[in-house]
């Protein structure tokens, strides 16, 4: 399986600072066999999308070789994550925690702390990066690319200066404790897409007030796969677009547990079950069509190399000499447990997140290339 001459669609879902550090780890191992040249679209959610915007503002806005990733990029931002807690920093800006526009100000903290300036119209072109909010106002997918942002109630805009830091804030900008990121309507001008615009100036849904609301892009689609992936009826589940032969969807989402009555019977609780339920339907539809087609990796969370490689055609005697070599069960749970948070962690629990997401990638490749 050659996947240099592939066209690679990356999906990072959301999940705080762990998705962010899982990420990298799976990056980590598309660097190290030299595949993040044959990347050709990025689609991020929330912790997804700080990791892609860390990856931008540290590399001079533009998509780093592998080289360039493992020797330069990967180490100037795990120093820029453990130097600074952004959560802290955003909650002592917002305080009185009742101020409006809570993710405005964690846009202005991921810039100063984290060191991302600069739009998104700045940033190369390829790959295409789309960081993905929920428009609170249509309940539609918000996309925001270099150049083009919008969804298909709103429609979109064209040639934006979008600050990378606000993208970054708003895709993660969760609801009930952080809030949604303020657009302001009326700097940009929105056409039709996706909707005849005649039907779109006629639907009730489209909102007409001064903002628009963005939040969390986890509520529409925790693992951000919309943006090229298409779910249908067939019996493939679905289809690539944007000229994607390849997927790799990198899911560091914590399912919702069991939890007992109290503070948990909240909006937040019900809104944990409702992504909960969205979100195993759209696993279901990528894992599906990867299984029959061959072309792609779902590199889940807390997936131990024992569990991933047990069906594969690899001899026991190989499966045993990398289970060794991979973490140990007890940190594999580390890591899928790991808060969703944004507060800096620890430097152990930094590696140890980053190590299993690489871990993951490497077994999950290795089980694809020797299945039974």
């Amino acid at each position: 399986m050659n996947l240099k001459k592939r066209k690679i669609g990356v999906a990072l879902s959301g999940g705080g600072i762990r998705a962010t550090i899982y990420h990298l780890g799976v990056l980590r191992w598309l660097a190290e066999n030299g595949l993040m040249e044959s990347v050709a679209y990025v689609s991020s959610v929330s912790g997804g999308s700080l990791c892609v915007g860390l990856i931008y503002a540290h590399n001079d806005k533009k998509w780093p070789s592998s080289r360039q990733y493992l020797e330069e990029v990967l180490p100037k931002i795990e120093e820029v994550i453990m130097g600074n807690d952004i959560q802290t920093s955003a909650l002592l800006r917002m305080f009185p925690f009742w101020v409006h526009r809570k993710v405005n100000l964690l846009a202005k903290v991921i810039g100063k702390k984290w060191g991302v300036d600069g739009n998104m119209a700045d940033i190369g072109e390829d790959p295409i990066w789309c960081a993905n909010c929920t428009t609170y106002e249509t309940g539609k997918r918000f996309g925001i690319t270099q150049n083009r942002m919008g969804d298909i109630i709103i429609g979109h805009t064209e040639n934006h200066d979008l600050p990378i830091s606000d993208a970054m804030a708003a895709s993660a900008g969760f609801p009930i404790l952080i809030g949604p990121y303020a657009l302001r309507r009326d700097r940009y001008s929105w056409s039709a897409s996706g909707i005849e615009p005649r039907t779109l100036a006629s639907d009730r849904r489209v909102p007409n007030g001064r903002h628009f609301n963005l939040w969390d892009g986890g509520v529409y689609d925790n693992l951000g796969l919309e943006a090229f992936f298409h779910i249908s009826d067939n019996p493939s589940g679905g289809h690539f677009s944007k000229g994607i032969d390849y997927i790799v969807v990198s899911n560091a989402g914590r399912p919702s547990s069991f939890k007992r009555r109290g503070f948990y019977s909240s909006p937040r609780r019900l809104l944990d079950i409702a992504m909960d339920q969205v979100g195993a339907l759209r696993v279901r539809s990528i894992t599906s069509h990867i299984r029959q087609k061959s072309n792609g990796l779902y590199l889940q969370i807390g997936s131990s190399a024992s569990r991933i490689l047990q069906n594969s055609t690899l001899s026991q005697a190989d499966i045993k000499q990398i289970i060794t070599e991979c973490l140990p069960e007890h940190q594999v749970s580390l890591a899928k447990n790991y808060r969703t948070t944004l507060r800096r962690p620890s430097h152990p629990d930094f590696h140890i997140i980053l190590r299993h997401g690489y871990e993951v990638a490497r077994c999950v490749h290795l089980a694809a290339s020797h299945m039974a």
